[in-house]
């Protein structure tokens, strides 16, 4: 079964290619979520390798800007 990582990008500015290309190269397989796109997270990280959560210009303070980062808090 091959490995794999899941990559949480917060923000949409982040480009997640070249380390998606390093995980590929390393023989991973990578899901990336878009949370400021509505995607949800994962259910379980049973499966996982390895949980990957990308950062941006947004704080834990700007749920009214970015409700999309509620979703941490109800998890």
């Amino acid at each position: 079964m091959q490995k794999k990582v899941v990559l949480i990008n917060n923000s949409g500015e982040k480009d997640v290619r070249a380390l998606a290309e390093s995980l590929k190269a390393s023989g991973f397989a990578f899901e990336t979520i878009e949370l400021s796109k509505g995607e949800p997270l994962p259910r379980s990280l049973e499966d996982l390798s390895g949980l990957l959560i990308l950062g941006g210009p947004i704080t834990v303070y700007d749920q009214d800007t970015a409700p999309f980062l509620k979703v941490y808090f109800n998890a």
